[in-house]
C-alpha cells in the first residue's frame, strides 16, 4: 500500500469512526424544526408529507428524505454529507421480523425523483430519526430537521448479493448551522480539501463510474458484465468496505446555493379584507412550526392553533368570517319553498320510494336481505329559514366554541399521536366513535346542540314509527375545506338501531357500500365470512346455496363445519380478494338535509364516508345510547335528561 493509500485509508477510518461512535455524543445544536409525532411532521412542513416510507417525492421530483431505524449498513452521515440506500425492495423477515432485502432493487419513481432533482440543481431536505444508527450525534426530539442538501449522485452497487441504488448528499450551505454536528468533535478533512474523486472508464460497457470505495475502482453500471468487480475479477467483501474519503468529501459545484424557501413555514395570515373561507380553507387546518420553539404541531383545536410542548404553549388563532346561509346553495340548483330537486344515486338492486311531507323529499333505499333502511330527508327553505333552524344553527355554530377538537386516534399506525381528520364533541350519553373524545352535558349546551336532539327524535319518530327509541347524545363533527370521513360503521355494542344525522353548511357526499368482508367472502386473512351473502356481493348465489347448506351442520357438527368453512375459499375461488364494493347508495346532502340509518343489519353489513364539497360543514348526529353497554369508568358524571325539545316539523306550513 502506498503512503497516499494509507493515509487516504486512515482518513476513512477515521470518518467512519466518527460516524459510529457509541454512546452517541451530545450535538453542538439544537434543530430550527422538530417534531414528535410523524402526522404533526406531515402535515406541517411542505418538504415531507410522506406518512409511510422514507422518501417525499411528487411531481416526478424529490422534495425530503427521512432517515429513521431501516438503515443500511453502509449509510453514513456527518456534518456535511449523507449517503444511503433508495428506498424500496424490503420485505418483513417472517422468522425474525427484520427488514430484509428479498429481490434486486430496480429504478422506480423515487429514482426518477432523486435524477430530475439532481439535473435541475433542486435541493432536498433531510430529517433524521432518533432510532438512527447512522446519526452523528443523539437526536433531541423523535425527528429532527436538518437541512437542505444537494442530491449529487445515484449509482447501484450490491449488497447481500442483491443490487441496490444508493444516494449521495451534500449540504447545501456547508458548515452553516449543522447542529447535528457532535459537540466538541472535529472532522478530520473538510468538505472539499481532497482531490477530486477517481473516474474511470469500463472496458466492458465503456461508461464511466467514480470510485466509491477505498478498495478499489469498480463499474457502477448494473448490466455491465463488470458490475461490482474489482480489478482482481472479484466481488469486494462487503464487511471490509470503507468509502473513500475523495468521494465522500468531494464538493459538488452547483450554479446556486439558493434555498428554495424557509425550514420554518411561515404562520398562516388572512386578508385584511373580510373575505369568506380564508380561515377554513384547506391550509387553515394544517399544522404550524412553533415560532417560540420549533415544535410541528397539527392543529387539533377548532379556534386556533396550539403549540403542544409543555415548555412553550404558543397560541395563534385567526378572525373567523362568517359564512351566510346564504351562500351555502349551488346557484344551478336553487332552493325554494317547494320540494328540493334530488341528487341522489344508487346501484339497481337498492329498492327506492319516495314520499313527499313536510316540506321534504323524502327518499328509501331499500337494501335487500337486510332488516331495515337508509332514508334522506331532502330540506327546503322553508326547513332551513324557520326560526331555530338549519340556518340559525350554522351561524350560531360558527359564532359559539363548542369543544371541537381533533381527537386521537385510538389505532395509530404511526409514530407519536394520529389525530382524525375532522374536529368532533360528544354531547350526552358518552360515544366513543373511532376516537376516544370527553363528553359533554346537554345542560349548557348551546341552542343548535339542543336543537338538534329535538328536531331529529321527531324525524326518527316520523320514519322508524314504534321500532325508535328517544336520542339520548349528539355527537357534532366540523369539517373545513376538503375534510372527510373515511368508510366506516357505526354498529359499536349499546348502540340503538336508528341513527340520524343532520347536514349543516358545506354539502357533503355520503356514500355506502358493502364491507370488503361481505363483498368478498373472506377476510383480510383469508377465512371464509360466515355471515349470509348479500345481492350484490361477488359470487352471491354459490355462496348463498353453500351457506344454506351447512346451516343444519354448524348446529350438529361444529367440528365438521369448522372443517367444511376452511376449505370454502378455494371451493368457491374466493382465493383473490381485489378491489372494492362499489357504491351502493350516493346521496348529495345539502344544508338542512337529514340521515336515517335504521337497522343493525344496515351497521353489520355496510360502512359508508362523507366527501367533502365545500368550505365549512357540520353534521350532528343523534343515536340512543344504552347506559348499561358502558363501563363503570365510561359512564358520565352528569345526568343524560330526557330530551325537552318539543320540535314537530309537520307545524310549517306545507310545500306547493
Amino acid at each position: 500500500m502506498s503512503e497516499e493509500e494509507s493515509r487516504l485509508t486512515d482518513l476513512a477510518e477515521q470518518l467512519t469512526a466518527v460516524a459510529t461512535l457509541l454512546p452517541k455524543p451530545a450535538p453542538s445544536g439544537q434543530p430550527s424544526v422538530w417534531a414528535d409525532g410523524r402526522q404533526a411532521l406531515c402535515e406541517t412542513v411542505p418538504y415531507f408529507r410522506s406518512y409511510q416510507g422514507g422518501g417525499y417525492c411528487t411531481g416526478g421530483f424529490a422534495h425530503g428524505f427521512m432517515f429513521d431505524k431501516e438503515s443500511h449498513e453502509r449509510d453514513y452521515m456527518d456534518a456535511n454529507v449523507v449517503i444511503s440506500r433508495a428506498s424500496g425492495g424490503l420485505s418483513k423477515d417472517k422468522a425474525t421480523g427484520d427488514m430484509v432485502m428479498e429481490k434486486d432493487q430496480t429504478e422506480g419513481s423515487q429514482v426518477c425523483s432523486v435524477r430530475n432533482s439532481v439535473f435541475h440543481y433542486n435541493p432536498v431536505v433531510i430529517i433524521v430519526g432518533e432510532n438512527n444508527p447512522r446519526s452523528p450525534s443523539l437526536p433531541p426530539h423523535p425527528y429532527c430537521v436538518l437541512d437542505w442538501f444537494k442530491p449529487t449522485h445515484v449509482w447501484f452497487e450490491k449488497s447481500q448479493g442483491k443490487k441496490i441504488i444508493r444516494y449521495r448528499f451534500e449540504k447545501l450551505k456547508p458548515y452553516n448551522g449543522c447542529w447535528w454536528a457532535p459537540r466538541q468533535m472535529y472532522e478530520p478533512v473538510g468538505l472539499g480539501d481532497l482531490p477530486p474523486a477517481v473516474k474511470k472508464q469500463c472496458r466492458a460497457c465503456s461508461k464511466d463510474s467514480l470510485q466509491v470505495y477505498i478498495q478499489g475502482w469498480m463499474c457502477l453500471q448494473p448490466e455491465c458484465s463488470l458490475f461490482w468487480k474489482l480489478k482482481n475479477g472479484l466481488e469486494p467483501q462487503e464487511a471490509d468496505l470503507l468509502y473513500d474519503p475523495r468521494f465522500m468529501k468531494q464538493h459538488t459545484s452547483w450554479p446556486h446555493s439558493s434555498e428554495p424557501y424557509d425550514l420554518r413555514p411561515e404562520l398562516m395570515k388572512v386578508c385584511s379584507l373580510p373575505i369568506i373561507g380564508q380561515d377554513v380553507s384547506y391550509a387553515a387546518w394544517k399544522g404550524f412550526v412553533c415560532p417560540e420553539c420549533g415544535r410541528c404541531n397539527s392543529r387539533e383545536s377548532w379556534i386556533g392553533w396550539e403549540c403542544g410542548n409543555t415548555n412553550c404553549r404558543f397560541k395563534y388563532s385567526l378572525t373567523h368570517t362568517l359564512i351566510p346561509p346564504n351562500v351555502l346553495h349551488d346557484p344551478y340548483y336553487p332552493l325554494s319553498s317547494n320540494y328540493a330537486f334530488s341528487r341522489d344515486k344508487c346501484l339497481p338492486l337498492i329498492k327506492t320510494k319516495l314520499d313527499f311531507a313536510h316540506n321534504y323529499r323524502i327518499n328509501y333505499f331499500e337494501i335487500p336481505g337486510i332488516d331495515g333502511f337508509v332514508v334522506h330527508l331532502i330540506a327546503n327553505k322553508t326547513v332551513n329559514e324557520e326560526v331555530g333552524g338549519p340556518d340559525d344553527m350554522f351561524v350560531e355554530l360558527q359564532q359559539t366554541d363548542i369543544g371541537l377538537r381533533r381527537r386521537p386516534l385510538q389505532m395509530a399506525m404511526v409514530k407519536g399521536q394520529m389525530l382524525t381528520q375532522h374536529f368532533l364533541v360528544n354531547y350526552g350519553m358518552p360515544y366513543k366513535f373511532i376516537a376516544a373524545t370527553a363528553s359533554r352535558s346537554f345542560d349548557g349546551a348551546v341552542d343548535a346542540i339542543k336543537n338538534t336532539r329535538s328536531r331529529l327524535n321527531w324525524a326518527a319518530r316520523y320514519i322508524a314509527k314504534g321500532e325508535y327509541r328517544e336520542f339520548n347524545e349528539v355527537l357534532a363533527l366540523g369539517y373545513f375545506e376538503k375534510q372527510a370521513i373515511d368508510y366506516h360503521d357505526d354498529g359499536e355494542f349499546g348502540l340503538g338501531p336508528t341513527i340520524a344525522t343532520l347536514s349543516l353548511g358545506a354539502p357533503g357526499i355520503m356514500r355506502l357500500r358493502l364491507k370488503a368482508k361481505h363483498y368478498h367472502g373472506i377476510s383480510k386473512n383469508g377465512n371464509y365470512t360466515e355471515a349470509a351473502p348479500l345481492p350484490g356481493s361477488i359470487k352471491y348465489d354459490a355462496r348463498k346455496a353453500t351457506h344454506d347448506n351447512i346451516q343444519l351442520l354448524k348446529t350438529t357438527d361444529r367440528d365438521a363445519y369448522r372443517r367444511k368453512i376452511k376449505d370454502l375459499p378455494q371451493q368457491l375461488g374466493l382465493v383473490k380478494k381485489t378491489g372494492k364494493a362499489p357504491d351502493a347508495i350516493t346521496m348529495t346532502l345539502g344544508h338542512g338535509d337529514i340521515v336515517i340509518m335504521h337497522g343493525a343489519g344496515i351497521q353489520e353489513y355496510y360502512e359508508h364516508a362523507v366527501g367533502p364539497s365545500g368550505k365549512l360543514r357540520f353534521a350532528l348526529t343523534c343515536r340512543y345510547i344504552d347506559p348499561e353497554s358502558l363501563k363503570p369508568g365510561e359512564r358520565p358524571v352528569y345526568t343524560v335528561k330526557l330530551d325537552e325539545g318539543t320540535y314537530d316539523g309537520s307545524s310549517l306550513p306545507p310545500a306547493a
